[in-house]
């Protein structure tokens, strides 16, 4: 793996860590917020010899810099398996059953977060031994979910808008779909992209099941658009306001590398 030569981990401290654990694979990204040029990510799938938490062991364990001391490390779980729970009804306690009512084929250890920009918490679960290892081997690492920074950011986009707004993040096998009217949330799903025509499907049934309006409500694109040119140019002629969102990170990327990142990652680079 070859580093930018303007990143040296003997200066660790300088620097954020963001790990995305993913169904099938993991990614990374090293930035210093102080220093626009330092910016570094990379993606690695996982093949089918050893276990998921056997890959992620042999990552870490591969390229000692995981385990220094980093200003933060962040570790972000990219799943569909989470739910919502509005902060009034909110327990700590009660996070676990939560969970399990709302979702099945859990994985083992349930974590929650709190969104502030949603008054709500966001519960996901991760693999128990891949938690443990993490926890035991990166500095003072951050468990969150991906889809908390999306939250975050789409409450309070045009919040003053009187109707309803719905966001949808494209990305390489899944597509986040989060409706909101001012910054209450009405809805948020992340639905598998096999078929070129699912993330249509999973589109057009969120805005027939809420209702929204395809005169007057808002559809706001974000992640790798292109890759869904099909299904949004088919949006375009059935929503009246649709616009495709861009980010300006605080951090020095190339245009062409954008869309390739998550737009997590990207809203985070823009703090």
């Amino acid at each position: 793996m070859f580093l930018p030569e303007n990143i040296d981990f003997a200066f660790s401290e300088k620097y954020i860590l963001s790990i995305r654990l993913l169904p099938d694979g993991f990614s990374f990204s090293v930035h210093q917020p102080d220093d626009p040029s330092v910016f570094y990510y990379k993606k690695a799938a996982f093949g089918n010899k050893m276990s998921y938490v056997e890959n992620i062991k042999k990552l870490i364990f591969d390229f000692s810099f995981f385990t220094q001391t980093f200003r933060e490390t962040r570790v972000i779980a990219v799943s569909q398996k989470y739910t919502l729970v509005p902060e009034y009804f909110f327990d700590k306690s009660r996070a676990e059953s939560l969970f399990n009512f709302n979702v099945q084929d859990g994985n083992g250890l349930v974590l929650h977060q709190q969104v502030p920009e949603i008054e709500g918490n966001v519960v996901f679960d991760m693999d128990t031994e891949v938690h443990s290892f993490l926890s035991r081997n990166l500095w003072n690492p951050v468990f969150l979910h991906h889809i908390q920074s999306l939250l975050s950011y789409f409450a309070t986009h045009h919040a003053g808008f009187g109707g309803k707004r719905c966001y949808v993040d494209f990305r390489d096998k899944f597509i986040d779909v989060c409706c909101l009217q001012s910054n209450t949330l009405l809805s948020a799903n992340t639905f598998a992209v096999t078929d070129r025509l699912d993330a249509l499907y999973f589109i057009t049934g969120v805005w027939e099941k809420l209702p929204l309006q395809q005169t007057s409500d808002r559809l706001y694109l974000t992640g790798n658009v292109n890759a869904q040119k099909e299904a949004v140019d088919t949006l375009k002629k059935l929503i009246r306001y649709v616009e495709i969102l861009s980010f300006s990170p605080k951090t020095e990327i190339p245009d062409a590398e954008k869309p390739t990142l998550p737009t997590g990652l990207l809203i985070q680079l823009c703090e």
